[in-house]
């Protein structure tokens, strides 16, 4: 499995086309915006996407790689050009989701998030000490708690942690063994989990072998109920009983003489597997930059696999969950619904209304159609 979803990755990364579906030419735009804007996606994105998918009337179609770019001018300045980089890979995935769905349970595409480290969220950045409570970082969800002590390096934060959970759960589920190997060289390394290889001092490969081994030599406890219920729960976990990574930075091609390897201990393992999430793998790369919107659609994923009726979670109640980074609640609303704008581009399924209180949710196809 993991393969192929290298392989979209790599590909995508190098620039290089992946063959997509065009939908039956005597659709019209139209007909089609419509059914992408019944999917969930704002007229804009439907527009967009459509041009880049749909054979417009009495020309050729555009090319899946075309860049966002071509189709709403070219930007001034760097943040725009960051910006408009950003749109054109969700645009992107958008199209190869909304072209190629996943059809069955076991596929290349597929990835698993772990529900343990969704249900409340590891921190965006790095925390100050004020932020910690006893060097521990504690965040609450309802009767949830999850609580994260680092280890000698501090505590994992950032898109980097949310990443290589996926890739680690993902890898557990499809080996069904808790020895991860890693791959025999640096580059290999990244390569199975999509992160850019550069070494400089804040180079995007020393920073994701940083955080993976923060998290690796942290320490975590999930703690359920509550005082007020009389009856509350702990369940301490380490991440890794082992791991060992023998990359040499400064020539990330060299092989190592022994292969790195990651041990699972044995209760995180049974965790991960017992309870992860399918996600799209596709849409994971498309949101990789954003821990925020990783953890809104990981988040979404895991409700729309249970929920039955409607559900309505308050301002409040999201901001307590995702907030770490807002003091303020405006902030976070504002910061929240451009994620989840996002977010809804590639998880086109998903039945989510923001409101005056919060969210609306209803029950969902799910990123993976679910096992019969």
């Amino acid at each position: 499995m993991h393969i192929l979803v290298n392989q979209y990755f790599y590909m995508n990364g190098a620039g290089m086309k992946r063959a997509v579906k065009h939908p039956d030419p005597t659709i019209t735009n139209d007909s089609y915006i419509s059914d992408l804007v019944e999917k969930g996606l704002s007229r804009e994105d439907a527009v967009i996407i459509a041009s880049k998918t749909a054979k417009p009337m009495g020309g050729a179609s555009l090319d899946v790689n075309e860049k966002a770019d071509d189709v709403n001018g070219k930007p001034e300045g760097h943040a725009k050009r960051t910006g408009q980089k950003k749109k054109r890979v969700i645009i992107d995935a958008a199209v190869d989701i909304t072209e190629n769905p996943i059809q069955s349970y076991d596929t290349g595409d597929m990835a698993f998030g772990a529900k343990c480290l969704v249900a409340a969220a590891l921190p965006y950045r790095n925390p100050k000490p004020e932020h910690l409570q006893n060097g521990a970082w504690v965040r609450q969800n309802g009767n949830y708690t999850l609580w994260i002590q680092g280890g000698p390096d501090g505590v994992p934060y950032g898109a980097y942690p949310r990443v290589f959970v996926i890739w680690l759960t993902t890898e557990a589920v499809r080996t069904q063994s808790r020895r991860i190997e890693t791959g025999g060289t640096f580059r290999e390394f990244c390569r199975k989990v999509h992160i850019d290889t550069s070494m400089g001092t804040r180079g995007s490969g020393r920073r994701f072998i940083e955080q993976a081994s923060k998290l690796l030599s942290s320490r975590a406890a999930f703690v359920t109920g509550s005082f007020d219920e009389r009856r509350i729960r702990t369940e301490f976990l380490q991440f890794s009983e082992d791991f060992e990574f023998f990359f040499d930075v400064s020539n990330p091609r060299q092989a190592s003489v022994f292969e790195s390897e990651i041990i699972l201990t044995e209760k995180f393992f049974n965790e991960i597997t017992t309870h992860s999430i399918p996600l799209d793998f596709r849409a994971v790369a498309a949101l990789k930059q954003s821990p925020l919107e990783l953890d809104i659609y990981q988040w979404l994923a895991y409700r729309m696999h249970s929920i039955k009726g409607r559900a309505m979670p308050t301002w409040q109640q999201l901001h307590t969950q995702f907030g770490a980074n807002h003091k303020e609640l405006r902030f976070f609303k504002r910061d929240f619904l451009k994620s989840l704008h996002s977010v809804k581009q590639v998880y086109q399924g998903v039945r989510v209304d923001p409101t005056e209180n919060g969210l609306i949710l209803l029950p969902s196809l799910t990123p993976v159609p679910k096992k019969d």
